[in-house]
């Protein structure tokens, strides 16, 4: 019996909907589908890469640029706008054509159980890639210690943001099992109801950070909302009725033999979750590696070509950060600024290697040593004059951010 008779025919408006989300989810999303697969799979991830820059992606913004400027910068709030604006325009474009095409068709069940598999995947791995990196703390560390001492003015907003988020673990944790959970109910078609509901606020509430903050992701985590509530859809009057209530979605094709169904979605899962938090992990494993004399030095005396240099000069040092990920900065007594270094430390010569961050690549070469008192000498050449200065950490613990819970 063909599908027009066990099914009535749909109105003009949902088969005409229907064809746009299609085009606008495979302009908006395709491109994210094939990074997640190809983290699934090993080996894939160059073909991957090349598939997304130079093809799907490629294309998306090729057609951007053409409308709204070569100009437009993807990571910010215009950016989202041209972007959103064109997916919308070809969405349109490429739902009229294909109506004209298929006008006679009466309804797209089947393509529609195709549809909500592909979103409910992509979203499950969205949402555990992301929850996975807060449930093990990885996408928001700790303020660094070069943070600590920046002035708040010079943060921009992002930054912030990724401040706020680090300063409590325990919020980051919270946010990242709320993912996860939304996450793993997607996985199921039984549960896909409320894990769409549970993931629709979630990305509202990342989606509005991201334009208040202005990360640069706006698009991405609209998308996800977008996502969320397309899979709502169908359970929308239901849930409405019976907010608890967990009902069927839309069925699915069942041509497929179960024992073969079943073993693919039990690879596909264990895969999403093991490669997520093993990533998750690897990322939080090597930003909490600190160097040997990871900390902050206030200045005790300091000497410059065999001078002593007061407190005030504009020529003092005010303190020595050596702080996480290979990051140094010297912070002047003068106006309090920093100037910041990457940073080699030689244990075996004592040596360090500090590269300015700025176009001058400036490199200072200190000798260090520690002294039986706790301070730390170090001596070298700044700007073709010999530097000794005297240094003390300070208890990190004096700042705010950094003391233990009560």
């Amino acid at each position: 019996m063909a599908d027009t008779d066990i099914d009535p025919k749909w109105p003009l408006w949902l088969r005409v909907g229907f064809r746009f989300v299609v085009c606008f989810f495979t302009i908006t999303t395709l491109y994210l589908a094939i990074a997640h697969l190809a983290n699934l799979i090993p080996f894939t991830t160059p073909l991957a890469d090349w598939v997304q820059d130079a093809g799907l992606f490629a294309v998306y913004r090729w057609a951007t640029e053409r409308l709204f400027g070569a100009s437009t910068v993807y990571a910010t709030t215009r950016g989202f706008v041209a972007y959103m604006t064109t997916a919308l325009v070809g969405a349109g474009a490429a739902s009229a054509i294909w109506s004209l095409l298929d006008r006679r068709r009466r309804q797209y069940r089947r393509a529609h159980a195709v549809l909500r598999i592909y979103l409910r995947y992509l979203l499950a791995a969205v949402a555990l890639g992301y929850g996975a990196a807060k449930v093990i703390p990885a996408q928001f560390p700790p303020p660094s210690l070069v943070a600590l001492v920046t002035p708040l003015g010079e943060f921009t907003r992002m930054r912030l943001l990724w401040h706020f988020m680090g300063s409590s673990t325990a919020y980051i944790i919270f946010t990242g099992l709320i993912e996860v959970a939304g996450g793993l109910m997607l996985l199921s078609r039984r549960t896909t109801p409320l894990g769409a509901l549970v993931l629709a606020g979630a990305f509202t509430n990342v989606a509005v950070l991201n334009f208040g903050y202005e990360v640069g992701v706006q698009l991405n985590s609209t998308i996800y909302v977008m996502i969320a509530l397309v899979l709502l859809a169908p359970d929308a009057a239901r849930l409405a009725a019976a907010f608890c209530r967990v009902s069927p979605a839309t069925r699915e094709s069942r041509r497929v033999a179960p024992w073969i169904r079943r073993f693919v979605k039990a690879v596909v899962v264990v895969l999403l979750i093991a490669v997520d938090f093993r990533t998750a992990y690897l990322v939080r494993r090597d930003a909490m590696l600190v160097p040997a004399l990871y900390g902050i030095y206030e200045v005790e005396a300091f000497e410059r070509d065999g001078v002593v240099v007061p407190p005030g000069d504009r020529t003092r040092w005010q303190r020595l950060i050596i702080a996480e990920r290979a990051t140094a900065a010297i912070q002047a007594t003068a106006d309090g600024r920093l100037n910041l270094y990457g940073v080699t430390d030689d244990p075996q010569t004592a040596v360090l290697t500090l590269t300015g961050r700025d176009p001058s690549k400036q490199v200072l070469t200190l000798s260090y040593k520690r002294e039986p008192d706790g301070t730390l000498e170090v001596v070298g050449h700044v700007e073709e004059h010999l530097v000794k200065a005297r240094l003390r950490g300070i208890d990190l613990t004096q700042f705010p951010l950094r003391r233990p819970r009560r």
